[in-house]
């Protein structure tokens, strides 16, 4: 019989001592949020986490792979049940490790850049025809769009530009999404029309912190938005990917 991998055997005590210490941490955190953090924060936490394993962990583990891929692929099954088990965790790792690094770097605005190097298999439709497989161009577009956000900001007028181009780009996305609604089964009609109305929402929501931004509020809050909105994007696709079948 093969003997285990010691590497492999290190990694998981380390993830259990790490699951272990950030229990206490959420606890603490989950403890403040009862005592006035807004639905907003638990929002934001569910879509960094959900941003941070795709644009972040995954090409990190794809770049050492190549050193022991049977280490790096138990290590990375335990970081995927460890954030299914404790939705948050990678999230928390992060901040901790940033934390611990003394480094000033903003989460929102870091991975915000990393939307645009990202793979783009989470939006990406092969099957289902033309209509369905325009929506996932759309995303991805639309995406890549928002991901230029930190290196233009910086520059009214090219930002301005940016602003029309997310503004069109939404509205393609939406076009693409009104097309692919009166294909799909009664049933599934409601559940893809009010992950529509969630992107609308989050698409206005993203143009009023505009506005807010313009009247002098920090770019922090525009990066925030704008990774909700990609969060949004995902998880429509996501349900198209899951359950549509043309």
């Amino acid at each position: 019989m093969k003997p285990d991998n010691p590497y492999n055997h290190t990694m998981n005590l380390s993830l259990r001592k790490i699951c272990s210490n950030f229990s206490i941490v959420r606890s603490g955190m989950c403890g403040h949020a009862v005592e006035g953090h807004s639905m907003a924060s638990a929002l934001e936490q569910q879509c960094l986490s959900s941003a941070v394993y795709s644009v972040l962990f995954r090409p990190l583990l794809e770049r050492f792979e190549m050193r022991d891929p049977t280490a790096l692929r138990s290590f990375r099954s335990a970081l995927v049940q460890a954030e299914r088990e404790q939705e948050g965790f990678l999230c928390l790792l992060i901040k901790h490790l940033l934390s611990k690094s003394q480094l000033d770097v903003s989460l929102h605005e870091s991975l915000l850049r990393l939307q645009g190097t990202a793979c783009s298999d989470d939006l990406k439709l092969t099957n289902g025809g033309a209509v369905v497989q325009e929506v996932g161009q759309r995303a991805t577009v639309l995406r890549a769009i928002l991901a230029r956000i930190p290196n233009e900001i910086g520059d009214r007028r090219t930002f301005l530009e940016t602003i029309k181009e997310i503004a069109n780009s939404i509205k393609k996305l939406l076009d693409a999404i009104n097309s692919l609604i009166p294909l799909l089964s009664p049933e599934l009609q409601p559940l893809v029309d009010q992950r529509k109305r969630d992107f609308v929402k989050f698409s206005k929501r993203f143009s009023n912190t505009l506005k807010e931004y313009f009247k002098g509020e920090p770019p922090e809050s525009v990066f925030n938005s704008a990774n909700q909105l990609i969060c949004q994007i995902v998880l429509f696709v996501k349900i198209i990917r899951e359950n549509i079948i043309l």
